[in-house]
């Protein structure tokens, strides 16, 4: 599910961030900053911070890394 159309970030690439090999990020400013992008209106922020809340109290492992974040580092 698309959470920003502004940048077209879905739940999917919330939760590899918030599941990244070494620390997690805070906030939902830090999973922008992660996916190498910055919020554009601002809806979004509200259903990423809630998102990321729901990952991070649930004991999200840190096994994956953030997806966009490797593929922009090829």
């Amino acid at each position: 599910m698309i959470l920003c159309s502004c940048n077209v970030i879905s739940d999917r690439d919330i939760r590899a961030c918030v599941r990244p090999c070494c620390d997690t990020p805070a906030r939902a400013r830090e999973v922008f900053h992660r996916l190498g992008v910055t919020p554009k209106c601002g809806r979004c922020v509200r259903n990423i911070q809630a998102l990321f809340e729901r990952e991070t109290r649930g004991g999200a492992s840190a096994q994956t890394p953030c997806v966009r974040m490797v593929q922009a580092a090829e």
